[in-house]
Order: structure tokens, then C-alpha cells, then sequence
């Protein structure tokens, strides 16, 4: 289901439904992530060559400023490319917020030998956001003329964190394919999406909420939200969502910047999500 809504004209159902609730910002069940966690990715260049990442979390510890952060070990790659491969590699971290904390960049010839050597960097530790802070790590082979590829490796958190987590992202590279800017999170829609979910997780019943307390709420001039349950992922539904014109014409209106999304699961194990999209008031 979709819904949107622009102020000060009445409320629109796209399709049929909608989804959101007040309320500030909601980490849902934020698991502290433990040492050694390690999370693998891979992608492939434009040129061809696949490049395979391993990104190692650590534990959440606490600063003498009293800042939570999370022990980033190390982001590394490899290919399977036998021989020496010139490469040029970037390495970024972010906060939960999507704020840039480092960038690392190099190009170095490594002889990976058919992907039994890692190159490694030890990237910054950032505030510790289960399933938010996140690494992006980008390659390619330097001076071949093709695109480098890149992989995004989130810190890891509770089952719920990392569906959020997914839908974001599946929602931003929906957008930047349509060449369109990304959406980025922001609490008070967030706090809507995470308490639709909630509820409706709850009574095991799909619907939207009213828009009108999320354009008061967060001082918003236009807002959307797509729904949906039953979809094991957040990858699954953003797909979905894409499929069905109504939904996707929420995660590709141009006007949006801001996003919310909550996920939870009921009784019976099923998923049930909401997506809350967002124009700042003038």
C-alpha cells in the first residue's frame, strides 16, 4: 500500500493505504554488536574483475567523553585475479546519521594470489548505530578505463535494524538509477515508520496511518508512505514496492529528502513494514 500527501490540500490515498505514528526517533532492539563479527560482500567492476570484502565489526565500548562507539577491525579486499593488480581502493566510513567520518583512498599494485591474500585498512570507529554506522568500500583496477564497483557493509545489529538498514539502501540505489538525489534518514519521520510497524506488527493488520500528524509533526510540506507485509527482507519489499506503480512512485518522487522506516515482526513471524517519505517545509 502507498499513500502521499502534500500540504495544505487534503490527504491522498495513492492506492489504498498508509502508515506512520508520533514519536521521536526508535532504535528497535539495538543488539550491541560483539568482537569479531565479520561481514562479506563482493561486487564486480566494469571491467569484469570481482572484488571480495570483509569487513571486521568489534565490540561497543564506551570513551572518556562518554561517546558509545563500535571497534571497527578492519575493512579489507581481495580478488581472484592471479598475478599483481594495480587498485585503487577507497575506503568510507559513516555514522548512523550518513555523515562522512573518513575517507581513505589508495592505488597500489597487490598480487592477491587468486584471492588467497587480503589487502587490509583499519578504518575510524564511529558512534556505535546497530545497522547504521556503516563501511563503504570501493575498487577497481586503476588505469583500465572501467567504473570501480562498491559494497556497504552496515554495523551489525538486531534482525529489525538490519531490515531498516536494507530498505534504505535498496531505496537510494532505486534512486540514484533514476538519477535522482538520495533520501536521508531523519528522526521524526523515522519515528512515525518504526511505530506503524510496531503496531501494525502488533495487531497483524496492514494499513496507514493518518499523514496529517506527520506533516504537522516534522514541519513537512509534502509526505508519502508505502506499506507492506509478509516480505522476509528489506531488499524484498523495496522490490516489491518498485513493482507496483503506486509505491514506486513514492520512492521516485523528486521532491522527497527525508526517510523513515520501521520494521517489525508479529506472532506468526511475519514482517510487516512501513516507509515514510518527507519534504521539509519552506
Amino acid at each position: 500500500m502507498s499513500r502521499s500527501a502534500r500540504r495544505p490540500r487534503p490527504l491522498v490515498a495513492a492506492l489504498a493505504a498508509l502508515v506512520a505514528t508520533a514519536g521521536a526517533f526508535v532504535l528497535a532492539d539495538p543488539a550491541p554488536a560483539q568482537a569479531a563479527t565479520t561481514r562479506t560482500a563482493s561486487c564486480v567492476d566494469g571491467g569484469g574483475t570481482r572484488w571480495n570484502v570483509t569487513v571486521v565489526w568489534g565490540a561497543v565500548y564506551s570513551t572518556s567523553a562518554g561517546v558509545t562507539k563500535v571497534a571497527l577491525d578492519s575493512a579489507g579486499w581481495s580478488t581472484d585475479v592471479a598475478g599483481p593488480v594495480a587498485t585503487d581502493a577507497r575506503v568510507r566510513t559513516y555514522d548512523g546519521a550518513g555523515k562522512l567520518l573518513q575517507d581513505l583512498r589508495s592505488t597500489a599494485s597487490t598480487d592477491y594470489r587468486s584471492g588467497t591474500v587480503v589487502k587490509t585498512r583499519n578504518p575510524v570507529n564511529p558512534p556505535s548505530a546497530p545497522a547504521r554506522a556503516r563501511v563503504m568500500v570501493t575498487l577497481g583496477v586503476a588505469g583500465d578505463g572501467y567504473a570501480s564497483c562498491s559494497v556497504t557493509v552496515t554495523q551489525p545489529g538486531s534482525a529489525s535494524d538490519q531490515y531498516e538498514a536494507d530498505v534504505v539502501t535498496a531505496t537510494n540505489a532505486e534512486r540514484v538509477r533514476a538519477g535522482l538525489v538520495r533520501l536521508a534518514a531523519q528522526s521524526c519521520v523515522d519515528g512515525f515508520a518504526e511505530a506503524q510497524a510496531n503496531r501494525m506488527a502488533a495487531e497483524a493488520n496492514m494499513y496507514h496511518q493518518a499523514m496529517r500528524p506527520v506533516l504537522d509533526s516534522c514541519h513537512l510540506s509534502r509526505v508519502g508512505e508505502n506499506v507492506a507485509y509478509g516480505y522476509d527482507s528489506g531488499a524484498a519489499v523495496t522490490t516489491a514496492w518498485m513493482a507496483s506503480p503506486g509505491h514506486r512512485a513514492n520512492i521516485l518522487t523528486g521532491e522527497f529528502r527525508l526517510i523513515g522506516v520501521g520494521a517489525a515482526q508479529g506472532a506468526d513471524g511475519r514482517w510487516y513494514s512501513a516507509q515514510v517519505f518527507g519534504t521539509a517545509a519552506g
